[in-house]
């Protein structure tokens, strides 16, 4: 990475929160919404729960303008790892079956997190 390209990702990194806070539901066909409330009009949907963290990941880069180039060098968003698998268990979930209620839930930079909320709202 040239000198240029290091301000640019030191520059990224400063403007990235430490924590978000999500409200996820379910789709009618299966899939879920994402509104990241943290960010002000960023949203975005997903087929399953892997892709979830992968696209939540994607709408805050974007949100910030972000090249894709940078994002392998970023802290990557996560929920902590009992709330991960536990999203990952309503791919298995039929929308009727799934929380009337949006899910809001606080993700943090990095896997190790020891912060675990969750609320419906």
């Amino acid at each position: 990475m040239s000198s240029v390209d290091f301000t640019k990702l030191v520059h990224y990194q400063s403007q990235l929160p430490h924590s978000i806070k999500v409200k996820i539901g379910k789709s009618k066909d299966g899939g879920f919404w994402v509104e990241i409330l943290s960010l002000p009009g960023c949203f975005t949907q997903a087929e399953n729960g892997e892709e979830l963290f992968v696209m939540v990941n994607d709408a805050i880069y974007t949100y910030f303008d972000i090249l894709a180039k940078y994002f392998p060098f970023l802290p990557r968003y996560f929920p902590t790892e009992k709330l991960k698998k536990k999203i990952q268990t309503w791919d298995k979930c039929a929308p009727a079956s799934f929380p009337q209620q949006s899910i809001t839930i606080l993700f943090t930079q990095g896997r190790n997190t020891e912060i675990n909320e969750i609320t419906l709202t």
